[in-house]
């Protein structure tokens, strides 16, 4: 069965929303190897549709966060990273 792009658009959006929700919870431990899978899965399904401009940016700039997870050392570092990640979730 083909999924149409709305089908991974949504997935995507759902890691990313738990990714927010893993990260923002500041009185928790950093569940770091959860996010990556959840940011894996998100760069997987950006894989299997065609992209417009934007959403290739949205991409790249995943990309780009997804390499600073290892920099959050701080609540505010934390946060702040969570709420790029929700932008990019809610510019989708």
């Amino acid at each position: 069965m083909k999924r149409d792009k709305k089908f991974y658009i949504n997935s995507i959006k759902m890691d990313l929303f738990r990714i927010v929700t893993a990260a923002g919870d500041t009185n928790k431990k950093l569940p770091t190897q959860s996010i990556k899978e959840f940011l894996n899965h998100a760069s997987s399904e950006f894989q299997k549709i065609k992209l417009s401009k934007r959403e290739s940016f949205l991409q790249s700039k995943l990309q780009n966060l997804n390499k600073q997870l290892h920099n959050l050392n701080n609540q505010t570092a934390r946060l702040h990273w969570a709420e790029d990640i929700l932008t990019i979730r809610c510019r989708l």
